[in-house]
């Protein structure tokens, strides 16, 4: 018995015109999606995703996540500094995405992300808190050094790190 076979049929033609059409939508969704030249950069709540160097921003932590996302693959979130003490949002976050599944080493060194360029959260943050077993150290300067805090997981109150660390934030390294 031979194998069937669909020429033109307009079965064939209705597959190969859905074919053809959600390429189109994917082509044309992926021309939509924001790019760092045109990201959205104006509110209190920013997000950068290290990978793309694309900064978005929004009124609420929650929807500059959703309006940095690009693609079916969700971002990973690996620290969030804000603006008040106890995590608070009123004053604004900023928040270091990378794109997909991530998770930092267990060791100190090397260092995995250097954030170099704060914009106008330098300077702000008063509470920080890591994920997906990352640490974060903070500095003095905008380019990772002078003073530096130690390795820090989670903190509600950066005045009570050695040093004190509320609102003096430049720059950071996550491991």
């Amino acid at each position: 018995m031979a194998e069937p076979t669909i020429r033109n049929t307009p079965l064939r033609r209705r597959v190969k015109t859905g074919a053809a059409l959600s390429l189109a939508l994917a082509a044309g969704a992926l021309a939509l999606a924001p790019s760092a030249a045109n990201a959205e950069t104006t509110g209190d709540d920013c997000v950068y995703n290290i990978v793309r160097e694309e900064l978005t921003c929004a009124d609420t932590p929650e929807e500059a996540l959703a309006a940095s996302s690009v693609g079916l693959q969700a971002d990973t979130v690996l620290v969030r500094m804000y603006g008040d003490t106890n995590y608070g949002t009123s004053s604004g976050t900023h928040t270091l995405t990378v794109p997909g599944a991530y998770t930092c080493s267990s060791a100190y060194t090397p260092v995995e992300f250097t954030i170099t360029r704060m914009g106008s959260f330098t300077n702000k943050a008063s509470s920080v808190r890591t994920y997906n077993s990352c640490d974060v150290k903070l500095f003095d300067n905008d380019s990772a050094t002078g003073t530096s805090s130690t390795w820090i997981d989670a903190l509600a109150n950066l005045d009570t790190a050695a040093g004190g660390w509320a609102n003096r934030t430049s720059s950071y390294q996550l491991s």
